[in-house]
């Protein structure tokens, strides 16, 4: 063979690789472009519920739609995948969502596939959704039941705080500056109700602890009754980390579990997700700032000392640090800070 001969078998076995490589990369676009696509449609159906909620205060109490916050769900995943008139396949889709959760200001529901045995004696699958669920934590001091605000559930399991109710409905703060509670405070300083960051800190963790475990519950079991029943779909819980579906664990929430869907040209990728979406509607606590004689004194939002009270200026803060760079000390509602120093007047003789 002469060298010409080489070269052609070289350019002949190297476009074969490119083209494959170019068939490779067009597949793996695809891929990619269908994923995105699910999860847009996924995302804007989660965010359609969610506005529902704003829209119509449907939310705190008892007064939420859950049957219209699903029907606005379903409807806008429906039509951002095209099936909106396709029975067959919207029941397909609803096999992979195994468990969706509507976060309230006080508690969650879930929406889940419930088993049950009927008279015939035959056993049936349908979707239910549950009572409202606390966000419960105990110490050795309360059982508390967090709300997504400053308010909280506190039963006085042990009689500590020494008043006739067992169960107080407060804002948290207000234990740590009321004189009906001040001999609690003296003697239980190590209560979370004293330590704003600890108490939040111990709030949110608590809230993702019980929503991710919960979520992993009723997604295992759904993929149980799948298999009993026959069904071969591939499920998985989705993972990842928990930042990623807790953006919004402050804000009343909706979470849908959307796992094991199959896509790409041989349905042989599956597609797992959490998605959520926030309403925006608890706004948090903000700093006042009243101006006295010679100095400024910072309030937190409540208290009783800013109460039809002209000296208050009319910008509000988001963050005591704000406040202290204005120069404010800080009033006593505030656990931490610099106070008021006390002023003596030397009398002359």
């Amino acid at each position: 063979m002469k060298i010409y001969h080489f070269a052609l078998l070289f350019l002949i076995f190297f476009l074969g690789i490119v083209i494959k490589t170019d068939i490779s990369i067009g597949e793996l676009k695809a891929l990619e472009n269908e994923n995105d696509e699910i999860t847009k449609s996924l995302i804007s159906a989660t965010s359609d519920a969610v506005n529902y909620l704003t829209k119509t205060g449907s939310y705190g109490a008892e007064s939420i739609n859950k049957e219209e916050v699903l029907n606005t769900l379903f409807t806008s995943l429906y039509s951002s995948l095209g099936i909106i008139s396709d029975p067959a396949a919207q029941a397909e889709i609803e096999m992979y969502i195994p468990v969706i959760l509507l976060c309230d200001v006080d508690g969650y529901y879930v929406y889940y596939y419930d088993e049950y045995k009927a008279g015939d004696g035959n056993t049936y699958i349908e979707r239910t959704w549950t009572e409202k669920i606390p966000y419960s934590y105990e110490d050795k001091y309360f059982i508390y039941r967090f709300t997504l605000t400053d308010m909280a559930y506190l039963y006085d399991k042990n009689n500590m705080l020494g008043i006739d109710e067992s169960v107080v409905v407060s804002d948290y703060k207000e234990l740590g500056i009321s004189p009906l509670y001040s001999d609690f405070r003296a003697n239980n300083r190590g209560c979370i109700l004293f330590n704003d960051e600890e108490y939040e800190l111990i709030k949110k963790t608590t809230i993702m602890n019980k929503l991710e475990d919960v979520m992993a519950y009723y997604t295992s079991r759904h993929n149980y009754m799948a298999n009993r029943q026959g069904i071969t779909y591939s499920f998985s819980f989705p993972t990842g980390k928990g930042e990623e579906w807790a953006e919004y664990i402050d804000d009343v929430n909706i979470l849908v579990v959307f796992q094991g869907y199959p896509y790409g040209p041989d349905r042989n990728y599956t597609y797992n997700k959490i998605a959520s979406a926030g309403a925006n509607i608890i706004k948090k606590s903000s700093y006042y700032v009243e101006e006295k004689s010679w100095y400024y004194l910072a309030h937190r939002q409540g208290c009783e000392k800013i109460k039809d009270n002209d000296l208050v200026l009319e910008e509000t803060f988001d963050t005591i640090e704000e406040c202290i760079r204005l120069g404010a000390y800080t009033c006593e509602c505030i656990e931490h800070g610099a106070r008021v120093p006390e002023l003596k007047l030397w009398e002359r003789y």
